[in-house]
């Protein structure tokens, strides 16, 4: 795959906020404007940001008509999603890939926004990033250090350090990012969505009980193609699970099962603290990441 990395940000380019899952209110959107405003960025909104259908940010054609009209403008130089929740699997079956191939930038979110990071990865080839959101993220009168300077770091073009906290199979593996929420990788069982080169497999989630964690690894253990290109694992943060130990039992089980260099703990999350990462950027895994 010929990937396509985004040209780094820099201070007074154009952020576009745009919402593809679910619904926002004004004030925070705002909030978040301001904070990228004082930080020396310029920023637009999304034509139909505030829109709002059920749990969603609008209908699924006014939020892929902003997702295109966003890699569209030539003046927009990162588009960060507001939200997560939910919504981004419904737009998949519209999304024009290869507007997305001919127009690369930079593009973050992380939770259901992982959806259109791994379909992007997969028919664009764009590098994308899991990273904070605007409204969920920066739209508070302060902001987490460690979150703050690891989003600016990386979008502009530097490396960060992914220090793990937990060993569970010791060993070198090497392959592009790939993974993100958990639950939303699930949901894309059943497309096209898999690279086909080997990867490290990043992954995370929030108040899910450890036997659905359990449920969704097996899922993709399942999944010939995923055993096949597998190189290493990079647990992330379970925040909110019922019993610790017994995820500890779970992600151990899996590692074990796939038979790949594994690790846990990394400040990838739905935590106030997490760290931006590039996604589908080449990477070496032994005990910390390294991404290139």
């Amino acid at each position: 795959m010929n990937l396509l990395k985004p040209r780094p940000l820099s201070c007074g380019d154009l952020i576009e906020i745009i919402a593809p899952s679910g619904p926002v209110e004004f004030e925070p959107v705002m909030a978040a404007k301001s904070y990228f405003e004082k930080k020396g960025y310029r920023v637009k909104l999304g034509e139909h940001l505030f829109d709002a259908e059920r749990y969603l940010a609008g209908d699924d054609a006014s939020r892929v008509e902003d997702l295109h009209n966003a890699f569209l403008d030539d003046d927009v130089k990162a588009i960060v999603c507001a939200r997560g929740g939910y919504g981004a699997i419904r737009l998949i079956k519209l999304i024009d890939f290869e507007l997305i191939k001919n127009n690369p930038k930079i593009f973050c979110g992380y939770s259901d926004v992982t959806a259109l990071s791994a379909m992007f990865l997969k028919h664009s080839g764009l590098i994308t990033y899991s990273s904070p959101m605007a409204v969920s993220d920066f739209a508070s009168e302060s902001q987490n250090p460690l979150t703050e300077e690891s989003f600016f770091k990386v979008l502009s073009g530097q490396k960060d350090f992914y220090v793990s906290e937990d060993t569970y199979i010791s060993g070198k593996a090497e392959g592009i990012t790939f993974g993100g929420n958990l639950s939303t990788i699930v949901s894309l069982c059943g497309i096209d969505f898999i690279p086909d080169e080997g990867f490290i497999f990043f992954a995370e989630d929030v108040n899910e009980p450890v036997y659905k964690i359990d449920k969704m690894f097996n899922q993709l253990i399942n999944i010939k193609k995923f055993r096949e290109n597998i190189r290493g694992i990079a647990f992330g943060k379970f925040t909110g699970v019922d019993d610790d130990n017994w995820l500890r039992e779970v992600l151990s089980e899996t590692a074990k099962i796939l038979d790949v260099p594994a690790y846990g703990g990394f400040k990838i999350s739905h935590e106030a603290e997490k760290q931006t990462l590039p996604y589908g950027a080449y990477s070496v895994l032994d005990g910390e990441l390294t991404v290139y």
